[in-house]
């Protein structure tokens, strides 16, 4: 079995009183909040015997049900059969083994086990994690999923299944609506500028070692580039880092959040595997590649805290955007912003409320 990257099969999850599951008008599996006897491997492929797409009543904030009818009908047809399932963090965390991808790997054979069909399987642990196997079929669907995660941070899991399906050579992405007649132009256009970005590299190498540039200490951003004048070490990179993650578990401590709602408990719980899961990555000596990870996970998981305290204050569901570029205790951000720091150069930021109006304030 391979571990791949596969979106499949549409099961929106309503949140309704009861056990058991329907089919909608639209052909979408509705659900209930609550997992049958058997648990949820079992809901989901009982689920794809209908539809493409399962999601769990608790996660419609990571994949909502327009996206995910959407998804349904992108993959409707398609050979091999794909099918997606949208389910909470804790049907990865119950799994046996020692690692995500074992515990993953274990979940979708319990799904296949419980009579889910041929195909490639994609699943998505609420956010926290993307994996996606085959059965039956010989789809190459591993490198796909990889693919699509490296682009996209946790929080962005649509875009994730898109990217995938479109690896797969599935069509229908949502950037092509009629069809690749723009894939030419867009290649030359970004080898061109490529091009471009190489010799402007070369050239503010050969001017540093020529003189010394006005530089300033970079704080820990690793979602973001690295850029040439930022002169910060992995050292300090990595003393901000632990001090982020402790800072976040201070907030998870600080929140005493009220989990009687099963979408409130779930958002809890994936912020927790968040913090679990960067608390372990942030121990010993990371490097830039595992400080970036580090730092999508804890924006993810900041993110999920976010949506239980907006569900429980009974405010519309947070933007899933990174967190304010200036301080993570901002919250999420709410816009993008070209910045320039001090002794260096532009480059685009998320930032909050108050500290785009600060900016916008300084630009006047």
């Amino acid at each position: 079995m391979r571990l791949t990257s596969t979106a499949v099969a549409l099961l929106v999850a309503a949140a309704i009183a009861g056990v058991g599951a329907t089919v909608s008008a639209a052909g979408a599996v509705v659900v209930t909040a609550e997992a049958t006897a058997d648990g949820v491997a079992t809901d989901v492929a009982e689920a794809w015997e209908s539809a493409p797409v399962y999601v769990d009543a608790t996660q419609d904030g990571i994949v909502p049900s327009d996206e995910a009818e959407r998804l349904a009908g992108r993959v409707e047809g398609h050979s091999p059969a794909v099918y997606l399932a949208v389910v909470p963090a804790t049907a990865l965390s119950d799994q046996p083994g020692d690692s995500n991808r074992a515990r993953a790997e274990a979940f979708l054979e319990a799904v296949s086990a419980a009579g889910g069909p041929d195909g490639v399987y994609i699943a998505v642990f609420a956010g926290a994690a993307t994996y996606g196997a085959d059965y039956g079929v010989d789809s190459g669907v591993t490198a796909a999923v990889e693919t699509a995660v490296d682009r996209h941070t946790r929080s962005q899991q649509v875009a994730i299944l898109d990217d995938a399906l479109t690896e797969l050579g599935v069509p229908g992405a949502p950037q092509e609506p009629g069809g690749r007649g723009w894939v030419l132009p867009v290649v030359v256009v970004l080898v061109v500028l490529a091009l471009a970005a190489g010799a402007l590299v070369w050239w503010r190498r050969r001017r540093a070692d020529a003189a010394d540039a006005a530089e300033g200490p970079a704080t820990y951003r690793p979602s973001f580039d690295v850029l040439d004048d930022e002169a910060d070490s992995l050292d300090e990179r990595q003393r901000l880092a632990r001090e982020d993650v402790t800072r976040f578990g201070e907030e998870l401590d600080a929140a005493d959040l009220d989990v009687t709602d099963p979408a409130v408990a779930a958002d809890a719980q994936a912020a927790m595997d968040a913090y679990a899961e960067a608390g372990g990555a942030v121990d010993g000596t990371p490097g830039d590649e595992v400080l970036r990870a580090l730092r999508s996970t804890v924006e993810y998981g900041r993110w999920r805290l976010a949506c239980a305290q907006a569900r429980l204050a009974g405010r519309p569901l947070p933007a899933r955007r990174a967190d304010c570029f200036f301080d993570q205790r901002h919250g999420v951000s709410v816009t993008d912003w070209m910045y320039t720091p001090p002794g260096g150069r532009a480059r685009e930021i998320p930032v909050c409320a108050a500290c785009r109006d600060r900016l916008a304030g300084a630009a006047r």
